[in-house]
């Protein structure tokens, strides 16, 4: 399916729905251009990312329950801006439901629109939403990270387009640390003396074959991927095992490591005992930002504090490859606190329309949420 929404009165730009598979792979080199581009890297709004949890979730859901709703922005015939949006078809006895939303919640940073001029793709998009209103119930965009004024253009093209909103603080904060020096130097800045016993604990064992590595091509190691699914296996929290989720999604992260590895964007810390692997950390490279995204370790080997290792390698090898910010992503895990308390907020943004239906999923969702401020977002 493409229908093409011509724009606004006097708009340059035209917008597209793909609603297809086909019609996304279409769109690969396209939109590597425009991430190529970004002032602010993000690599879970590429299009390998979008693509690669596209596949699994549709497998996952159901064809036809969840589908692309991706917006091709349009100037004359260019390609300009990309909104990486899925239609999720929810039903329930008595209604049914169309909701729109980003592709999946292992993203931790989200944004509406992938281009260059920000504000006018933004309105471009929120113009399009309210032009095609009588095709879905609500729009749920959750995880955006306040990037320059985003949201604020975000907020200004709903309420231009008529589009009533609510925008909230998403619960989980996003901690971070920059990186302005190496480890060495770090850890007497921040007085960070247990992660020091850490890494002097696991030196001292260096004899017994202990050894700390950092991997910025893990598509070149043949069976790493196994191996740190194997150690996923292993993770506890409160001596409790964890579900899987490299293991679960295996297919997703193996297409990751063949796409990102290449392009360093994908860093893997390790520890390893001799060949046997005690702890890995997964981290992506935007930019000059390294971003935290899982980790895990072999339970057996808790006592050597293996994660907290892995963060100071991961920090040293930021510095050295001209990195200057550790982020943890989401969640306010205790042992994030122990190294910085700075974070950001992200934000959600929820959109209905005129009809009753609409007003009464919006009104589900927005009941026990605190706004970004107590002023009315609504706009009615």
């Amino acid at each position: 399916m493409h229908d093409v929404y011509t724009g606004a009165l006097n708009s340059p730009y035209c917008v597209e729905l793909i609603s297809t598979e086909e019609g996304v792979d279409a769109l690969e080199s396209d939109w590597n251009r425009l991430s190529a581009c970004a002032e602010s890297p993000n690599v879970f709004m590429t299009y390998s990312w979008f693509r690669t949890w596209l596949r699994r979730l549709i497998c996952d859901d159901g064809r036809g329950q969840l589908l692309p709703n991706l917006l091709l922005i349009r100037q004359k015939e260019a390609v300009v801006g990309i909104a990486p949006l899925v239609r999720r078809i929810v039903t329930r006895p008595g209604f049914r439901r169309q909701k729109l939303e980003f592709a999946t919640h292992h993203s931790d940073y989200n944004e509406l629109v992938v281009g260059k001029d920000v504000r006018a793709l933004t309105h471009a998009v929120m113009d399009y939403l309210a032009s095609s209103a009588r095709d879905w119930d609500l729009v749920d965009l959750k995880e955006m990270r306040d990037d320059g004024n985003r949201i604020a253009d975000m907020e200004a093209a709903a309420a231009s387009a008529k589009l009533p909103y609510r925008l909230f603080w998403e619960e989980d904060k996003c901690l971070y640390m920059p990186i302005n020096a190496p480890w060495s130097t770090t850890r007497k800045e921040k007085h960070l003396r247990f992660a020091r016993r850490a890494c002097v604990g696991l030196e001292e064992r260096a004899g017994e074959g202990f050894r700390v590595r950092v991997t910025g091509q893990p598509q070149l190691e043949k069976g790493l991927l196994d191996r740190i699914i194997a150690v996923e296996s292993q993770k506890r929290i409160d001596g409790l095992p964890l579900p899987p989720i490299i293991g679960k999604y295996r297919e997703v992260f193996q297409s990751l490591f063949d796409v990102l590895g290449p392009q360093g964007a994908l860093i893997i810390v390790l520890v390893e005992k001799n060949e046997e692997l005690v702890a890995w950390r997964f981290l992506y490279r935007c930019g000059t930002k390294l971003w935290d995204y899982m980790t895990a370790y072999d339970y057996a080997y808790s006592a050597l504090s293996p994660g907290t290792v892995l963060i100071c390698a991961a920090i040293d090898y930021g510095f050295s490859h001209g990195c200057d910010e550790f982020d943890f992503l989401r969640g306010m895990d205790t042992y994030k606190l122990r190294w910085t308390h700075e974070f950001r907020r992200n934000r959600r943004m929820i959109l209905w329309n005129s009809r009753w239906l609409s007003k009464l999923f919006a009104a589900s969702y927005v009941r026990h949420r605190v706004p970004v401020s107590q002023e009315d977002h609504s706009h009615l």
